[in-house]
Order: C-alpha cells, then structure tokens, then sequence
C-alpha cells in the first residue's frame, strides 16, 4: 500500500504540500482544495501552475476530488400543496435541485475529468447524495440513475469513479456502500473507504463495514473519530476507529492502493506529519516490521 496525502491537509499551495510530503518521503497525493476553491474550478493561470508543480516536483496524482453530489438528490416530481405559493416555493427548490445536478454533470464533471487526464490521476472521487434526514438504506432511483450516468462518463474517459463513504449520504455504512456499488453495476465503479467517516454514522467500520466493502476498496482515507452515545462526535488524532485492525486486514488482503492521510485537524502541517508517522507505524507492525 502506498502513503498519500490530500493536498489541502497540507497547504492550498500544491507547491507547498508537494514540497513538504517530498521531504517526509511521500510522491503520490490527492487533489481537492488548490488555492482559492476545490477543483476543478481553477482559473487558467492557477490550472497551469498547479500542472507545472506536478511535474517541476515529479509527484503522482491518485486522485482529484471535486466534491460532486454531495447535496439532495431531488424527488422525481416536486412536492405538492392545496396553497399555491407553498407548492410554487416546493417547485422552486425542486428546479434548483434538477439544475444543480445537471450542472454537476454536464458542466463540473467534464472538467473535472479533463483535469484528472492532464494531472495523470487515476481516480474521481465524488458522493452518493445527502439523505436530507432520510433514515440510511437503500438509495432512491434517481440517486442511482445519476450517478449510473456519471460513472459511464468516467468510465468512457479511461478513468475509475469512487464513491466516498460520508455520513449522512446514501453511502454511509461498509454495508449501505458496498450495496450502491452493485446496484449500479459499472466495473469501473468503487469505493473511497473512509472508516472515520463510517463510525461518525454508527457503523463498526472494522471488521463489520470493511468486511461488507473490501471487494470494492480502490482508495481510502485516513482520519480519526470519536462517535459518543447521544449522537455527536468529533474528530480526534486518535479515536475509535480501529486502525490497527483495519491495516492488519488491508496487508493480509494485498491491499495495494493508495491511503491518504487526511486529518482534518489544527494546526495543519503538524497533524498531517503525526497522522503520515502512524500510519508508518501501523502498516510497519502489520508487515511485522522493527
């Protein structure tokens, strides 16, 4: 398996990022956050420095996450009121839904596409949509319709699409993920396997969530969270996840794909040194290491 860092752990420089993780030892990274906004938004003269950093600093691009489909999927038609000027305020908020993903995928996802090319990535990692307080479990029809479309247009491009394990998303579980990844059926369709993620939503994210999800890992994160009983939780250099399992497993299954440490925490550079240093040391005592 190979170290990763997402880049905006680091610094929104990519120059930055790339030159630090250089120094720690570190050559494969993942795009999300490049200077003022996510990408692909990038101007023209900031899309070219950040292509010129990537090959001035010989890095390997794995990933770009453009942070597709993260709001509300929409109902197939609006609701419905006896009160005109509700029913018109439902239409409204239906017909913004429908553009937004429109936009998404006509629009931000060919760009994000043509970005992943020039940078060399292999993957696009996006969302499933959010449930809107939904109780979690099988995705509506239209989350699967959508997503169906964007995953052939990845596919078409030579690239893989992996959906990312989110709380409070239609793929939010080991379980709930793996079950949207065959509902949809494309083979260049995955997961992005963030346990940290999984606990937040109440899953055991190992053994039970990865057990459900491993035969479509292809990339995954590293954070760490606390979930307490009443609900909440927060995210913590050391939480509940069990890591140390969770690598043991990756290693006796050959996982041979990227982890990305992303720990989400202040001050930026020193927790994304601690969380690259324990992953070392996780995957060193898994291999059996001194």
């Amino acid at each position: 398996m190979t170290p990763s860092i997402v880049t905006d752990e680091l610094s929104a420089d990519p120059e930055t990022a790339f030159e630090l993780g250089l120094e720690w030892g570190v050559a494969h990274y993942e795009l999300r956050g490049v200077y003022e906004t996510r990408v692909p938004g990038l101007s023209a003269y900031a899309r070219h420095r950040l292509l010129k950093a990537i090959r001035d600093f010989d890095v390997t691009i794995t990933a770009l996450s453009p942070g597709l489909f993260k709001g509300a999927s929409p109902d197939t038609a609006p609701d419905h009121s006896n009160l005109f000027w509700m029913g018109a305020g439902q239409f409204r908020k239906w017909q913004d839904g429908k553009k937004e993903i429109k936009h998404h995928l006509h629009t931000l996802l060919p760009q994000a596409i043509e970005l992943a090319v020039e940078a060399g990535a292999r993957f696009i990692i996006d969302f499933s949509f959010h449930r809107s307080g939904l109780p979690g479990g099988k995705a509506p029809a239209a989350v699967v319709e959508t997503l169906s479309e964007a995953a052939e247009m990845i596919q078409k491009a030579g690239l893989e699409f992996l959906i990312e394990t989110e709380e409070g998303h239609w793929a939010d579980t080991g379980m709930h993920s793996a079950a949207l990844v065959e509902r949809i059926g494309n083979p260049s369709l995955g997961l992005n396997w963030d346990p940290a993620n999984a606990l937040i939503e109440g899953d055991i994210p190992y053994p039970d969530g990865y057990e459900a999800a491993k035969r479509f890992v292809r990339n995954i994160h590293l954070k760490d969270a606390r979930r307490y009983p009443d609900g909440t939780w927060e995210i913590l250099p050391e939480g509940d996840v069990d890591w140390q399992g969770q690598v043991k497993a990756l290693v006796k299954d050959g996982y041979s794909g990227a982890i990305a440490v992303e720990p989400h925490l202040f001050p930026s550079v020193a927790q994304t040194r601690a969380a690259l240093d324990r992953l070392r040391t996780l995957v060193g005592a898994a291999r059996g290491e001194r």
